[in-house]
């Protein structure tokens, strides 16, 4: 059965969703993806698939069609509740599923009016009290309507919120990804993202608008793709851009993506993109994040003819707190060993463009965004007793990370002694 793929293409008052192609199987179990005669090249499904006549073969489901299939637990859920209903249930049916709600402006259906998921309050997760009943509720109301990858339970929503007093009581696109987590595997995972992530914004990062709950239990984060309702820019995790599918998302180093970053982003902000690049890779080092992987990564663009941008960074955690042996998810200098200041050096110098002068600058500014964050993590373990001794350890791997990451001088500075 062909699948039908749409894109959305952002106009100054609505959206105009575009008949791109088809997604089909071939022989030999092969997908093969053929453009619409009529689909213009600004809508080009992905930026390394051009609108031509010749059709797309692939030996799995395309890069750009796999980079929103869910994985693990909700993974899991959408398994379990469909693959007795549905007959060959793959990931081609995973599609045709979740065919209204997907990251970026690709969507999968024969009929535009598809049902899309119901709003759902986001002020009533950040405060809920009854967690578990919370968290079934939203894996069983909204995993059959969230196109997003990611190992951890998350959930694509949308805000009922953000339209009250608009009158409307239809349904719409998702705002928000809802994210959780195993609390025997990885205890407070949800504050370790969000702290992470603050020392990104204050080391100058844009990232995307997120809160944590009052228990801790969720991370409410508002997506960077939306441009208003219905409205969403195309976005590429670099899998796609690398033409590679999920599974190889470790399997790259990271020069060689900062060559492709340099490849796709718009030749004016390319500059500004490798030094942001390389601020995010200095924060996952310092924090010890080892999942800084092909699928962490993107960009942004209205239009396949329209000027692409890197994408907000997102999905930082200290991942040394559950792995104690952990490394980095790619290669640098041909190892996975977490950098010194001197890999660092060589990596900003000769991969992003960077001066000496700058690469000092940037681990200098990612120290001080590491010891403003710690007072927030230390009055987060004051106010919630139960985080004290997660909290207790995020902050030793950030010292570690700190002591490998800057030079030795640096390191006695911040520690005041």
């Amino acid at each position: 059965m062909k699948t039908p793929v749409w894109v959305n293409r952002p106009l100054p008052a609505r959206t105009d969703p575009v008949l791109a192609g088809v997604i089909d199987r071939a022989e030999s179990r092969r997908f093969v993806f053929t453009y619409d005669l009529q689909c213009q090249s600004d809508a080009a499904i992905s930026l390394t698939m051009p609108v031509e006549t010749e059709s797309y073969l692939y030996d799995e489901l395309h890069p750009v069609f796999q980079m929103n299939l869910p994985e693990g637990e909700l993974r899991r859920t959408i398994l379990l509740r469909f693959s007795k209903v549905i007959s060959g249930f793959d990931d081609l049916a995973m599609l045709r599923l979740l065919a209204n709600s997907q990251i970026g402006r690709l969507r999968y259906y024969a009929d535009p009016s598809q049902a899309k998921a119901p709003p759902q309050s986001i002020k009533e997760i950040l405060h809920a009290k009854d967690t578990q009943d919370l968290l079934h509720m939203l894996m069983e109301r909204y995993a059959a309507s969230s196109g997003v990858s990611g190992v951890q339970p998350k959930v694509l929503l949308c805000d009922q919120d953000t339209h009250v007093g608009e009158g409307r009581v239809t349904t719409f696109d998702a705002t928000h990804i809802v994210k959780t987590f195993d609390p025997k595997e990885f205890p407070e995972l949800a504050a370790n993202e969000f702290f992470c992530m603050q020392i990104a914004r204050q080391a100058g990062l844009a990232i995307p608008h997120l809160q944590l709950s009052d228990n801790g239990r969720f991370l409410v984060i508002e997506r960077f793709d939306r441009i208003k309702d219905d409205v969403y820019l195309g976005f590429e995790d670099f899998c796609s851009l690398h033409g590679v599918g999920t599974s190889r998302k470790y399997d790259a180093s990271y020069e060689q993506l900062a060559k492709r970053i340099a490849e796709f982003v718009a030749p004016a902000q390319r500059e500004q993109a490798l030094a942001t690049f390389f601020t995010s890779f200095v924060v996952s080092c310092i924090v010890q994040n080892g999942d800084a992987h092909l699928k962490n990564f993107g960009v942004l663009y209205a239009s396949a003819k329209a000027p692409v941008s890197l994408a907000p960074t997102y999905d930082i955690v200290s991942t040394k707190l559950y792995i104690p042996s952990d490394t980095l998810a790619l290669t640098l200098g041909g190892s996975k060993r977490f950098p010194n200041a001197r890999k660092l050096l060589d990596f900003g110098r000769l991969h992003c463009g960077l001066t000496s002068e700058q690469v000092a600058q940037t681990l200098e500014r990612v120290a001080d965004a590491v010891s403003a964050t710690r007072i927030h993590v230390s009055q987060y373990m004051r106010d919630r007793s139960e985080f004290k001794e997660i909290g207790q350890r995020l902050m030793q791997c950030w010292d570690a990370g700190l002591k490998l990451s800057l030079p030795p001088s640096k390191v006695v500075a911040k520690d005041g002694s």
